[in-house]
């Protein structure tokens, strides 16, 4: 059975979860889900997600939400020791990047644009600003000298920090990002599966939907 995944390509955890499968070649449905409406909040997707939030996936008789959960599940189902290393110390430095990229660098950049868009906050506190900044500087000693995250091969580790990454510097240019870890963006950009298709056009259209909310040109 072919697992539904529920999602708005907006989001860079949803571009994750489909990068994730496009690397480890795992079909899927996607429903697309219309985050301005408030559609998460509908009876039939609360049953599902009592925390509205995406994405999530249904796998059988199986529901699962966030990002970071939802690659390991995939990584564990498919036995994919590439992307999801079975090694016990090296799943342990993926399961920490994924803590980072939760931490860090998603729920930074969530605190500035969830208010942009769903509370019509029109200017950004310079201090949430830094705090990306410093999520990026944090990310420069983690590079694994391999030029990967955690070694030298990806994995969902480096997945679910690029979409989060590439969408921080799209969006906030005056940012700085360290140099190692700039590398690291640039190989991800060029060599991690379906990141051109998958990422590129709709952090595009982020970019665009963060400008137009404060009116910028």
């Amino acid at each position: 059975m072919v697992l539904t995944l529920y999602g708005a390509d907006t989001s860079p955890p949803v571009r994750a979860v489909k990068m994730t499968c496009r690397a480890m070649g795992i079909e899927y449905d996607f429903k697309a889900v219309d985050l301005a409406s408030g559609e998460l909040r509908k009876p039939e997707f609360l049953k599902m997600n009592p925390h509205h939030s995406v994405p999530f996936i249904v796998d059988g008789d199986f529901i699962l939400w966030d990002s970071h959960a939802i690659v390991t599940y995939l990584g564990e189902k498919s036995g994919n020791d590439s992307w999801y290393p079975k090694d016990i110390k090296h799943r342990a430095t993926v399961q920490q990047r994924l803590h980072f990229d939760n931490v860090m660098l998603f729920t930074r950049l969530k605190d500035i644009l969830a208010p942009i868009f769903f509370g019509n906050v029109l200017e950004i506190p310079p201090e949430k600003v830094q705090a990306l900044q410093e999520a990026l500087n944090l990310l420069e000693p983690i590079v694994h000298e391999g030029g990967w995250l955690t070694g030298s091969r990806p994995t969902v580790a480096d997945i679910c920090c690029a979409a989060d990454v590439a969408t921080i510097v799209a969006v906030f240019p005056e940012l700085t990002i360290p140099a190692k870890a700039a590398a690291w963006l640039r190989r991800c950009e060029k060599e991690l599966p379906g990141f051109d298709e998958i990422n590129t056009p709709h952090i595009k259209l982020a970019v665009l939907g963060v400008n137009k909310k404060l009116g910028k040109d």
